[in-house]
């Protein structure tokens, strides 16, 4: 289904439309032939509809690339992070079955490790060696409930939940979020997240070229804070008008000195909550007005802020998009009646967690999705979200489940308990501090150190806290409110 859409497109788009990375541009009539020609070479070594292949990948046209010839065949894109430690990429695909991994010569060691961990009998596809072949059969006409997207979310509870998206679901995101953006053939939208977030895969597979614009991605082995007026100069070399990313890029940007022309017309900020001194920073030092739009792992796209006054309303994450819906349901806090738990319904809401019939008990509310998000409604029927609900700790856009951090930490022996909390950062948003009662001795280095070697960076604790003993009720159940008391 994604395939014939993509099609029908690539066949309206002018030629000037297209993917690009660096001085590489190709159009996306160019695309599709290559399309084809993998889906066809992975057909002719036994791949097909249902299965699930991994895409190890930096952010890149390789991604639109392999991610669509795997929607062609009706089988399942799953991208990981490339970040991630071998046991994280283990832990998440053991959920998931695996056929296959497409990935860069670069990653090759880590993919190799994945598929003898999980699957040994899966394919390894090296994006300079890909399996391109003359199509010899029609590619097959796909319904809108074909699985198409394997993500990960906490969701509701608990360490990362596999998210399942269809075709149809995917498409209609498509078409939601570049009509909110008004994406139009002339545009050149910069992609800089990467493709295991949701809203970083789906700008550059689907949200962009729904209405034929061009996506410009951009990755660097290099931190941003040191590739930075790379990627400024890029984006006025190839005139983009438009990006997203989360806060703690646009603050990393703004820092950048020099004279840079940017054509952008419009960028978004999502993935966490937009700090007022970043949305002045971005317009004091490039003239751009950031706008905050709203999304998650399982609903994609909700909102995007297209108000007249985007001064008075930067707060605000803006109106439900399209066919996207939300409620407020009652939920107690300290903010007041008008405030509870945003709800979510859309076309393109995930239908549940894979294989987890609990974790969908709590996580849906009558077809409602629980986003986990403290909102309230303002005058204007725009959504403005004021906390968190669950567990969930936003490090740098990066939403962190404290208790993947704590299981892990856990496992040695040193460690009795340990519970982790976000402590407000002005920069990251949060910094991770992990509150440890030790078994026998141990230091802050040791347990820094072991975190980083089987977590992402994002997930290590910022500072390690050593208590005598966690707070807890008459029940034993942990008071993790009591953790910013300590």
């Amino acid at each position: 289904m994604i395939y014939h859409n993509l099609l029908a497109i690539a066949s309206r788009a002018p030629t000037t439309s297209g993917v690009r990375q660096g001085e590489t541009f190709t159009p996306y009539a160019e695309m599709v032939g290559q399309i084809e020609r993998l889906a066809a070479g992975w057909i002719a070594r036994g791949l097909g509809q249902g299965d699930v292949i991994a895409l190890l990948l930096p952010n890149s046209p390789d991604m639109f690339l392999a991610a669509h010839a795997v929607w062609a065949i009706g089988a399942i894109s799953m991208p990981l992070a490339t970040t991630a430690t071998r046991a994280e990429l283990a832990n998440l695909v053991s959920k998931t079955g695996l056929a296959a991994v497409v990935t860069s010569p670069g990653l090759a060691k880590a993919a190799g490790l994945l598929i003898a961990d999980v699957a040994p009998e899966a394919r390894l596809f090296l994006t300079n060696a890909l399996p391109l072949e003359t199509p010899t059969t029609p590619l097959p006409r796909l319904v809108g409930s074909t699985p198409a997207l394997y993500l990960f979310s906490s969701g509701s509870t608990g360490l990362p939940k596999v998210v399942p998206h269809t075709h149809a679901e995917l498409i209609a995101d498509g078409i939601r979020t570049s009509t909110a953006w008004d994406i139009q053939p002339d545009d050149v939208a910069v992609d800089i997240l990467p493709g295991n977030f949701a809203m970083g895969f789906m700008m550059g597979t689907m949200d962009i070229v729904a209405r034929g614009g061009t996506t410009l991605y951009w990755s660097d082995p290099l931190p941003l804070a040191l590739s930075r007026r790379k990627l400024l100069e890029a984006m006025v070399a190839h005139k983009a008008t438009f990006m997203g990313a989360v806060p703690a890029m646009y603050e990393i940007i703004a820092a950048q000195t020099g004279d840079f022309d940017l054509k952008l017309r419009l960028a978004f900020s999502g993935g966490a909550a937009l700090k007022r001194p970043i949305f002045e920073a971005m317009r004091m030092r490039f003239g751009v007005t950031l706008r905050q739009a709203y999304g998650s792992t399982e609903a994609i796209m909700v909102s995007h802020n297209d108000s007249a006054d985007a001064d008075a309303s930067w707060a605000s994450v803006g109106r439900p998009a399209g066919d996207a819906e939300v409620r407020i349901a009652p939920f107690a806090t300290e903010y007041g009646a008008d405030v509870g738990e945003l709800e979510i319904r859309s076309a393109s809401l995930m239908q549940g967690y894979l294989a987890d019939p609990a974790a969908n008990a709590q996580a849906f509310d009558d077809g409602w999705f629980r986003s986990g998000d403290l909102a309230m409604l303002d005058e204007e029927g725009r959504i403005v979200i004021r906390g968190r609900s669950k567990l969930l700790i936003e490090v740098s856009g990066f939403k962190i489940d404290p208790i993947e951090v704590e299981e892990t930490l856990m496992a040695l022996p040193t460690v009795a308990e340990v519970a982790v909390t976000g402590r407000p950062d002005a920069r990251s948003g949060n910094r991770l501090v992990a509150y440890v009662v030790r078994e026998s001795d141990v230091s802050e280095d040791d347990l820094i150190r072991y975190a980083r070697q089987m977590l992402s960076v994002q997930k290590v604790p910022a500072e390690i806290a050593f208590i005598d003993a966690l707070p807890r009720s008459s029940t034993g159940k942990l008071l993790r409110a009591k953790l910013k008391e300590l």
